[in-house]
Parts: structure tokens; C-alpha cells; sequence
């Protein structure tokens, strides 16, 4: 029974004392010994490791990258003009020595870090226009800030290793004018493009159209020259047949008219010596007897 009793008892004893003997260490972490509130060794490699228990105790710290995000700000440029500028900073623990004497904890750290950042943003702003920083000095001006607050950092265990922006943008009273201006400047622009369009349209058309009458033209004119030239053949041409025998084409041309005028049902009152009856009183250019007939 004692001896039972001695095992559990040495079995709470471990429970107990092992927890204040050992301690590990993670790859991504830091760790801090300190001895009734004092610093006494700092751990910086991953592992198993031992302290005096009940006497030292162990503040571990986060060693990869962190981050802080500041608070959107208005901020002076150097032409006195306001920015609404939202940045943010990347930083790691370093010396947890230094950072533990210096900031304690991640809290600490980070208000520490955002005071470093925002003062040093402050001043580099407050050294360039607002049109050079919205258009060509924003990262210039952010590797200054870095150089700035990181130099100091140090003093507190503390690597920046970049500060961004989210944001570098005009008030909101501000950009309803801008935007307004923009509006009636694009507005303009394209007024402008509309009017040299439909100006070189009515060019292009006036050409077309000048083009299409001259065509126009001379395709009437070599079509009325044809036209002429063919007219002037037939005429030659019936002028040749008539030459040739003109009691034959007076004799089907009368022929035609009797065609065109004796239909059936068609009373016609003419006198006797009228050009018609020609051919039917006398014999034709061919020698047909219509009397016989």
C-alpha cells in the first residue's frame, strides 16, 4: 500500500515539476527566460530547453513576419493641400532581448511600430507636392519611410522590412470637383474627336460624291455617244435600204399601216386618192394584181 501510494505520489510530482523544468521552442517562435520578472537568456533556436522551477518563467515571442495596419489619415503636403493616405508596415522580432526590455510584448510592438510609421510618413508627405505624390513619387516616398522608422525600430528589437500604401487618394470633398473636372474635360475631348469625325466624314462624302457625279457624267456621256452612234447606223442603215428600192419600203410600210388600222370591225372614211389606197387600187412594186385579187 505505501508503495502504491509513493508511485502516485511521485507520479504527481512529474506531472508537476516536468512542466516547470522543460519547456520547447518552435521554429517560429523566440523565447525569453527571465528570473522573478528580469531578463536572464534569451533562446533563439528551435528545441527542447530547461529552467529553474518556480523561480524562472518563459515569454515566448512570434519571430516570423508580422504586420501592422495604420489607421487612415489626412496628411499635409508640402503646397498645403490634404491627402487621405492608408498604409500599412511588414515587420519581425529580431533581439527578444531588446524588444522584451523595451515594448514587452506584440502589443507593444505593434503601437510602437505604428508610432515610428506614421511619424515618419507624416514628415516625408509634408516634403512633396500632392500632384508629385499621387503621380510619380509614392514609392520614392514610401523606401523613405522605410528607412525612417526601420533605423529606429532597431532600437527595440525590431526589423521593418517594407512599408506599403493601401491608399494615397484626395479628400471626398475634394474629388467630387475633381471628378467633375475630369467629366467635363473627357466630355470636351470627345466633343472635339465627334466634330473632326463628322468633319472628315462630310469630306469623305462630298468626295464620294463628287466622284460618283463625275462617273455619273461620263458614263451618261459615253452612253449618249453610243447611243447616237448606233442611232446614226440604223438611220444609215434604213437610208442604204431605202436607197435601194423605195417602192419596197413604201409598199411594207403600207402594208403595217393596213396592219394597224383595217382590224377586224374597223370602218375607216377617207378620201379616194388618199395614200392608203394606193396599193389597193393598183398593182404593187412586186406586180401583184390586187384588182384580180
Amino acid at each position: 500500500m505505501k508503495t502504491l501510494i509513493t508511485i502516485v505520489i511521485v507520479i504527481v510530482a512529474a506531472f508537476i515539476l516536468i512542466p516547470q523544468w522543460l519547456f520547447t521552442v518552435d521554429e517560429t517562435e523566440l523565447a525569453m527566460v527571465t528570473r522573478f520578472g528580469e531578463p536572464k537568456r534569451q533562446i533563439t533556436n528551435p528545441g527542447l530547453n530547461t529552467k529553474t522551477p518556480f523561480v524562472e518563467s518563459v515569454t515566448k515571442f512570434d519571430k516570423r513576419l508580422l504586420r501592422y495596419d495604420a489607421s487612415p489619415a489626412d496628411l499635409l503636403t508640402r503646397d498645403k493641400k490634404t491627402l487621405h493616405i492608408d498604409a500599412y508596415a511588414r515587420y519581425r522580432i529580431v533581439d527578444s532581448l531588446k524588444f522584451f526590455q523595451t515594448v514587452s510584448n506584440e502589443a507593444g510592438a505593434r503601437r510602437r511600430v505604428g508610432d515610428l510609421v506614421d511619424s515618419a510618413l507624416r514628415e516625408e508627405i509634408a516634403k512633396d507636392n500632392q500632384v508629385d505624390i499621387i503621380k510619380t513619387e509614392r514609392e520614392v516616398i514610401m523606401q523613405r519611410v522605410l528607412v525612417a522608422s526601420a533605423s529606429k525600430a532597431r532600437e527595440f528589437g525590431i526589423e521593418i522590412v517594407d512599408v506599403r500604401t493601401k491608399r494615397i487618394d484626395f479628400l471626398s470633398t475634394v474629388q467630387a470637383n475633381i471628378f467633375a473636372r475630369m467629366q467635363a474635360e473627357r466630355s470636351r475631348k470627345a466633343k472635339a474627336f465627334r466634330a473632326e469625325g463628322e468633319e472628315e466624314a462630310a469630306k469623305i462624302r462630298a468626295q464620294v460624291d463628287k466622284e460618283k457625279t463625275i462617273i455619273l457624267a461620263n458614263a451618261n456621256k459615253t452612253a449618249n455617244i453610243l447611243r447616237g452612234e448606233g442611232e446614226a447606223r440604223a438611220i444609215e442603215i434604213y437610208a442604204s435600204a431605202i436607197a435601194l428600192d423605195q417602192e419596197f419600203y413604201l409598199f411594207q410600210r403600207s402594208l403595217q399601216a393596213y396592219k394597224l388600222f383595217l382590224n377586224e370591225g374597223t370602218t375607216l372614211v377617207l378620201d379616194s386618192d388618199n395614200d392608203l389606197f394606193k396599193f389597193l387600187e393598183h398593182a404593187g412594186p412586186l406586180g401583184i394584181d390586187h384588182e384580180s385579187k
